[in-house]
């Protein structure tokens, strides 16, 4: 394919010139580079109208964010030895038991609730979105029915213990 009728291709499907080397909003797909489409956030579910290819097999996790489902890339635990003046969002993971030390850090894993998925305080393009998650333990009883709370409010407003911690993620 000549640069000329590369150019003519990109013109006819909105795509971004080869001058461009980055931008946002970009929609790839099938190996095609278009301007993104602008249209519903979410899906008539309340789920994150997205399409992702996966194509490195990275965990992806549903979390809940004001009420509706969006999807996150789990890149693992970090250690951030001291918070200072670094931004880090906030996650919510509802369990029956954590056991923090003094360091505020969990000793072992959560005793999580099945099923339920973790909350999120902002996604990107949110001013206070960090892409480093500090961990918030909302402890709840038994009986507690899961996915109930679906919002950091719903868990303030629970009036169940939450335990912040220095457990951190990215």
């Amino acid at each position: 394919m000549t640069n000329d009728t590369l150019k003519a291709t990109q013109a006819a499907s909105n795509a971004p010139g080869l001058d461009e080397t980055e931008g946002d909003g970009w929609l790839i797909q099938d190996g095609k580079v278009s301007q993104g489409p602008g249209g519903k956030q979410f899906v008539d579910s309340g789920a994150e109208s997205l399409t992702y290819s996966n194509p490195f097999g990275q965990s992806i996790e549903r979390v809940w964010y004001n009420g509706k489902i969006v999807y996150a890339l789990d890149a693992g635990e970090l250690e951030v030895d001291e918070v200072g003046d670094l931004q880090v969002a906030q996650e919510y993971q509802i369990v029956y038991k954590v056991d923090l030390d003094d360091a505020k850090k969990a000793r072992s894993e959560p005793e999580e609730v099945s099923g339920q998925l973790n909350i999120y305080d902002s996604v990107p393009g949110d001013e206070k979105y960090s892409p480093i998650w500090q961990f918030n333990y909302v402890v709840v009883p038994r009986e507690y029915e899961v996915n109930t709370l679906r919002s950091v409010q719903d868990c303030k407003e629970s009036g169940y213990p939450i335990q912040r911690s220095n457990d951190f993620e990215n």
